[in-house]
């Protein structure tokens, strides 16, 4: 029918008046909401189908389907039933490795075969998978497609994606800070300030407004909640000699710092080389015929010094000096090898290891921006050299082969670290890497014949690491394989304990808060969020006894009381991040049934994540006892990643069932611990988390008032965990600072390795020894 009007011609008329317009009739359906009526059903039903009618769509009844009481069938799209087809291939290839370890020889090689074909074909679905938008019927059109993408779109849950709402180049603060992702306890501290604002809002539809941090909501940008000191300078404004060295005692006492708090846990420096060149050279120096050394090696010599120094002062040692040498000593680094001219260079193990201890030092002082930025180059250079893949050179020594893979799960595990405090995604490809887990053996029981022994075992017990296997989290079974016996506690066990640790909280970042999230459905995160949290008990009973916080303390394990913490610490944090996407009632809108169920059990299990950590704290507080027996580099994250989740838990209560007066007891002692810390760091995180505590606080007035001091009936229904007699001992008051770190630590360091030639052998420079940049890797 044309659209224009009809006219009547009167020929008796004049020509100015002869036509008359007739308003066309509208159509009862064609009211304000006729567009609406028009719109075309994502799907109709099988019978709608049949009979060739338009359906509407209800469920779980069609209207026409309900008048002649039919069966009303809807039939998924096609990408839905692949997704779940793929989930139960997943599960089945999940199965078949489960029962290699119990099948014989050539059911194994079969099972290999299998998975081996089938892992390429799961891991690419899952890289092409694309947003599944609902196939439109016979009678659909290119307008109810789109709307129902638009529809989609709108429901779906912002939560896990990294979005920029706000101008991170309008001032140097925010440049500082830069972009922090949906993961990090910073975004979860602004969440709790924005969760008030929704719940003062009076206005209909504010939370729905609200839901995805839309630009405009919140005056303050990020860089408020950040408690890091990216803002400020790491640059001193005095003249400084780089070819000034400290005394040799105090050079002792920094290097045995390092040794006994960082190495175990970063082993980007063969000790046993490292140690014997810094023994000969300070006896040489004192005869007066000093060797000249590398600028690079001195780069590190005095990152060890920075890095040593800084602990000096968060442990109150009586020999510490000036509260800026940490500074000085990483200006005299900078100097040497860590320059304008670094990134022109080609990379070498020296300037790798250099970086990587530069980056570790920046996360100490808080200067995350700056460590992740300079991990990602150190990254980059170790790419270059190719220490991501399998290592088969014939001439390198096993030492050598072992330390390379060490420094290389250094950087992995400290690049993880990072990415979890900054919220920004991991430059490493998991896909693209081979190289071998750490031997579980101390640097010195390495030797040719055990790695080779060590090596066909594993291969013979298919428990070999490969980019499937550690990428995707898999970890040694609690029972080793026959021969091999019992797993030792030892530093090489703590080590790669914590490597494999740090690859499963990898898969839940990538799997839970990245944008291939709004392309499954809520049942398949649900399925996702279980595996990762049965990887993570099973990662817990594959670790020795003597390692397993949650077994009680005894005779054996009282020796590895602070690899027990070191463990507990990031263990903690991994369920926080698994469980810390239930705590928010936009999802509990539309959840129903066992999905409601699963997801207040997993905002449960969050919370208690969070309490544990705080339950390793003593009651007191003691900052040198979190310092000497806790992750100290980062100890902060892990308390402010509590505080974020109680205030979280607080802030949505409907979301968990967990006592508030119990919460906000918690909140408080970690306040009180960052208190009495003493550290830049920790004095940002009391005053940012005393903010949000005082914004949350105001539901809770009757239960605040009077909480600072806890009764002790009270206190008594926080479970502690065991800590042993060497923990147990920080509890009283009575602690000097010097029996942290004791005076004499370094030089009995180092008189165990007197009889012991394990450094290099330096070449001969007119007649001085030279330390070459080739001798920092173990030979």
């Amino acid at each position: 029918m044309p659209s224009t009007p009809i006219y009547l011609t009167n020929f008796a008329t004049p020509l100015a008046q002869r036509k008359v317009a007739i308003p066309r009739l509208q159509r009862p359906s064609q009211g304000q909401n006729g567009m609406k009526d028009r719109r075309r059903v994502p799907r109709a039903c099988t019978a709608c189908r049949s009979h060739k009618i338009k359906c509407t769509g209800e469920r779980p009844h069609c209207k026409h389907c309900a008048t002649t009481n039919r069966e009303c069938v809807y039939i998924m799209p096609r990408k839905d039933r692949l997704k779940i087809v793929m989930e139960r291939c997943q599960q089945m290839a999940s199965l078949l490795k489960g029962l290699r370890s119990c099948a014989n020889a050539d059911d194994d090689a079969r099972i290999a075969d299998l998975l081996e074909a089938v892992e390429e074909e799961i891991s690419g679905s899952r890289r092409t998978t694309a947003p599944s938008i609902p196939d439109t019927d016979a009678n659909g059109s290119q307008e109810s497609h789109e709307l129902g993408a638009l529809d989609h779109q709108d429901g779906l849950d912002t939560e896990s994606l990294g979005l920029l709402d706000e101008d991170l180049h309008i001032n140097d603060r925010a440049r500082a800070t830069g972009f922090v992702g949906k993961n990090s306890e910073v975004q979860w501290l602004r969440a709790v300030t924005l969760a008030q604002s929704e719940q003062t809002d009076d206005e209909a539809g504010a939370l729905h407004r609200q839901g995805s941090y839309a630009p405009g909501i919140g005056n303050e940008q990020i860089s408020s909640y950040s408690f890091w000191t990216d803002s400020e300078s790491v640059d001193i404004d005095f003249f400084v000699d780089p070819y000034d060295l400290p005394p040799l005692e105090t050079a002792e006492r920094l290097l045995g710092c390092y040794i006994s708090k960082v190495h175990d846990s970063f082993p980007i420096l063969p000790r046993k080389t490292f140690e014997d060149q810094f023994r000969k050279y300070f006896t040489a120096l004192q005869n007066g015929n000093a060797p000249r050394l590398s600028p690079m090696w001195q780069a590190i010599l005095n990152l060890v010094f920075a890095i040593g120094a800084k602990y000096s002062h968060l442990s109150k040692a009586s020999w510490r000096a000036d509260e800026r040498d940490h500074l000085i000593y990483q200006a005299r680094a900078r100097a040497f090898g860590l320059n304008e001219f670094t990134l022109t260079r080609h990379s070498d193990v020296p300037q790798i290891q250099s970086l990587g201890l530069l980056g570790f030092y920046w996360l100490s002082i808080g200067q995350v921006s700056r460590a992740w930025t300079v991990i990602g180059i150190a990254l980059r250079f170790a790419y270059t050299l190719g220490l991501h893949v399998r290592n088969e050179d014939p001439s390198a020594t096993a030492v050598k082969r072992e330390t390379l893979v060490r420094t290389w799960w250094s950087l992995y595990s400290l690049e993880r670290t990072l990415s979890i405090v900054t919220g920004r995604p991991s430059i490493i490809v998991d896909s693209c890497c081979s190289v071998p887990l750490p031997i579980p053996v101390t640097e010195e029981q390495i030797s040719d014949q055990m790695e080779a022994a060590y090596r066909m075992r594993k291969r013979s017990s298919s428990l070999i690491s490969t980019p499937q296997s550690w990428s995707s989290g898999i970890v040694d079974p609690p029972r080793t394989p026959m021969g091999l016996g019992t797993t030792e506690a030892n530093s090489g066990s703590y080590f790669k304990a914590a490597v494999q640790l740090s690859i499963i909280t990898q898969n839940i970042l990538t799997s839970l808060y990245t944008a291939s999230t709004i392309t499954r459905s809520a049942a398949e995160n649900q399925h996702e969020m279980a595996q990762l949290g049965q990887r993570l008990d099973q990662w817990v009973l594959s670790l020795p006894r003597e390692f397993n916080f949650q077994e009680p303390i005894n005779s054996a394990s009282m020796a590895f009381s602070r690899e027990r913490m070191l463990l507990a610490f990031p263990l903690c944090g991994a369920r926080m991040l698994l469980g810390r996407l239930c705590l928010n009632p936009r999802r509990q809108a539309w959840r129903e049934g066992n999905e409601a169920t699963f997801a207040r059990r997993m905002g449960n299990s969050c919370i208690e994540a969070a309490k544990m950590v705080v339950d390793f704290l003593p009651d007191e507080p003691n900052a040198h006892f979190i310092y000497d027996q806790g992750p100290w580099w980062c100890i902060v994250h892990h308390m402010m990643q509590a505080v974020s989740v109680f205030l979280l838990g607080l802030s949505y209560p409907t979301s968990t069932s967990q006592d508030s007066m119990l919460l906000i007891y918690y909140v408080k002692k970690v306040i009180r611990w960052l208190q009495v810390m003493q550290d830049p760091v920790a004095e940002r995180a009391y005053q940012v988390a005393m903010s949000s505590f005082e914004t949350v606080s105001r539901r809770y007035p009757a239960h605040v008032a009077g909480i600072w001091r806890m009764e002790s009936a009270h206190g008594s229904d926080i479970q502690q965990h065991a800590l042993g007699p060497s923990m147990t001992a920080y509890l009283p008051a009575q602690v000097t600072p010097d029996q942290f770190v004791p005076q004499d630590i370094a030089v009995a360091t180092y008189v165990a390795y007197d009889a012991v030639s394990t450094g290099a052998t330096f070449p001969a420079h007119n007649g001085i020894a030279v330390y070459s940049n080739s001798d920092h890797t173990a030979r």
